[in-house]
């Protein structure tokens, strides 16, 4: 098969060799017709140029060693020599089912801070191996931990987690003493929860808000997926092109004046009023918790990549009918368009 330069074959093998292993799901991302990408996938595929590893609810391809020979022959054609040290080498990948499905998750959300949210980013598996390097045992608080990259905003780090389709069960332990590391150097660490689908999301808002309601007694002894607690108000984000207008709106040294500018405006006069607009939950979780004791109107405050969420609740009946939004673009505000 041959690669033409400027083609959407050469786009794919681009981004094999520079993000890894990736999930199907990552083509998204892409600013191309998408029944174009599809066309030049499987093709690529057919030449054995990317492979597939496929399981129930998971599908990942990597760039094979044909495919990565066609991909650096094609960037000597189209660059000078003396570029051509700059040429990444081919990445890593597996074909075992469980290390595809972390791996591709890892480099998801990789490509989804640098490539769309233009945030700096390191991978767990860079932080993991430069603290081997450092000391034989500096890793360890990391062993267990289930986080997939780093980002930042100024001097505040943030651990980046990939969900996939929905919740899953974390290692507390692990967890805590990741967040207490990059606590150690840096300002108070916060949290990214990232899931395909904005119904993953819901998923984890459902289950946040039945554990809300229990006591500490009912819980004791149960092992709990990942819910979010006032201590870890974690800010939800699906992987799609406009979440990515977030990141780099969050990123924005007048970040937090911008929303907190914004909720007024949208405020109304009477009625029960919350804002999502910082990307947290956990006072809708708490609204959810206490809706049956008050007919009030209430309002949101929120960007449009929210607004599925509220249907999703509406839908399952944990969110009444009836409410209202001002919903805000991200988008407007990367592009120094004036909020609004």
């Amino acid at each position: 098969m041959r690669i033409f330069r400027n083609s959407t074959a050469e786009y794919l093998l681009l981004i094999s060799t520079a993000y890894g292993q990736l999930p199907y799901h990552a083509l998204t991302f892409l600013s191309l017709p998408y029944e174009n990408v599809k066309d030049a996938f499987q093709k690529l595929c057919r030449a054995g140029y990317l492979e597939t590893v496929k399981a129930p609810g998971h599908k990942s391809f990597f760039i094979t060693d044909a495919g990565y020979a066609a991909y650096y022959e094609a960037m000597r054609k189209s660059t000078r020599p003396q570029y051509w040290d700059e040429i990444p080498d081919r990445p890593e990948f597996t074909r075992n089912i469980q290390k595809a499905v972390r791996l591709s998750r890892i480099n998801e959300a990789q490509m989804f801070f640098f490539f769309l949210g233009l945030a700096p980013y390191r991978t767990s598996l860079e932080v993991k191996r430069e603290m081997e390097q450092k000391a034989a045992r500096s890793s360890d608080n990391l062993k267990y931990s289930r986080f997939a990259g780093v980002t930042w905003r100024g001097q505040q780090a943030s651990l980046v987690y990939h969900f996939g389709n929905g919740n899953q069960r974390l290692n507390t332990n692990g967890e805590r003493n990741a967040a207490a590391l990059f606590s150690d150097y840096r300002h108070p660490c916060g949290k990214f929860i990232l899931t395909e689908t904005e119904k993953g999301l819901a998923d984890i808002l459902e289950y946040s808000l039945w554990v809300l309601n229990k006591s500490s007694r009912e819980l004791r002894h149960m092992q709990l997926n990942y819910h979010i607690t006032y201590e870890d108000n974690a800010i939800l984000l699906p992987l799609t092109r406009d979440a990515g207008d977030f990141i780099r709106a969050f990123r924005h040294p007048h970040w937090p004046q911008t929303i907190q500018r914004l909720a007024e405006d949208a405020r109304p006069n009477e009625g029960i009023f919350l804002s999502m607009l910082d990307g947290t939950w956990m006072d809708v979780l708490v609204y959810l918790s206490e809706a049956h004791m008050t007919d009030m109107p209430v309002t949101f405050a929120v960007w449009d990549i929210q607004l599925p969420i509220l249907r999703e609740l509406t839908r399952r009946g944990l969110l009444p009918d009836g409410w209202q939004a001002v919903s805000y673009q991200a988008g407007d505000f990367c592009r120094g368009i004036p909020p609004f």
